[in-house]
Order: C-alpha cells, then structure tokens, then sequence
C-alpha cells in the first residue's frame, strides 16, 4: 500500500503537532506549581521552587543586598551609602511572585513563548523593589554639594538609575557618579 503525497504530508503534520502538544503537556507536568525552569532574579537561580522556597531564598539575599554599602565614587569625592538606610526593599514575596508568573500569562500563545524562552536561553525578573524616592534625592544633593565643590556638573537623572540598579547589582563593586566634566568650563 502506497500513501500519496497529501497523506504523508498529513501524517507528519500530525506528527509534529502531537509531539508539540505532547511536549507542552510534559512542560506543565514538570512545573505545576512550581518556577519555570530557567527563571531567576538578577542571577539568583529560582527555576524549579515554589513560591515559598524562592521567597526564603530571596529573603536572604535581599538582607544581604539591604546591608552591604554601595560605593559611589569619581575622582575626588564619593557618596556611600547603605540600602537600608534609603529606604529600599526587593520585597522578596512580591519579587517570587512574579517569577512565577513566567509562562503563565493570560495570552496562551504568549505564555508558551515565555516557556520555551526560558527552557532555552532562560528568563530573568527584576526585584520588585521599592526605595524611599525622598532619601534618595537627598542623597544626591549630598552628591551635588561635593560634586560642585570640586566643579563637577552631576548628571542627577543618570546618578538616580545608576543608585537603583547599584543596589541589585551583586557582588558589589564601585560605581562611578555622573557628571558633565567641569562647571564653568
């Protein structure tokens, strides 16, 4: 017995697309109420926990980033700082949430692309952070006062992200401060 063309076409487009169900069936399986596979936060490998398990393991790393200083340098002058003391939380339950929501978004094509990005090149969050915007800005005017001692323009806009994603940037390491180059000049 010889099949046509059409006929084999069918079969292996019904091939395929049993594999593929089968496959996305596998995929649910394996993270029913679990992390994606392939997700973190800023590096920290939560794939594959429970929200509860990747909220303690959150937890301790935002202790560790809230209190180890942040270095802010440029030549002459520099704004140190402690994440605690601006205010700032990664709010670890919130932050797990989130990355469990990878994969499960309301479009459902949309969700099987998070997946699969995940398997294959991974997925990363953010903190889903919150920093007292008061302290922050007086930091920075702390900054401008050294900057313009020395006759620096500080960039202030640029030193406000720099701040935000200083805090999650681990291990620490010094970050240069913002400016124009000289007042004046």
């Amino acid at each position: 017995m010889t099949l046509s063309a059409r006929a084999k076409f069918a079969i292996a487009l019904f091939g395929l697309l049993a594999a593929a169900v089968f496959l996305v069936v596998v995929d649910f399986g394996i993270n029913a109420g679990r992390i994606h596979h392939g997700v973190t936060v800023r590096g920290i490998e939560v794939g594959g926990m429970t929200v509860q398990e990747a909220t303690a393991l959150l937890t301790s790393e935002n202790a560790e980033l809230e209190d180890s200083p942040v270095v802010l340098t440029r030549e002459g002058f520099s704004c140190n700082f402690i994440p605690s003391e601006l205010g700032w939380d990664g709010r670890p339950e919130a932050t797990a949430i989130a990355a469990y929501r990878v994969g499960r978004g309301k479009s459902w094509f949309g969700a099987l692309g998070a997946r699969v990005k995940a398997w294959w090149s991974g997925a990363t969050i953010d903190w889903n952070d919150a920093i007292d915007r008061q302290a922050v800005s007086q930091l920075i005017d702390d900054c401008q006062i050294q900057a313009e001692a020395l006759g620096y323009e500080l960039r202030r806009w640029s030193l406000r992200h720099r701040i935000h994603e200083a805090i999650k940037l681990w291990p620490r390491a010094p970050v240069n401060i913002p400016v124009e180059g000289r007042a004046g000049a």
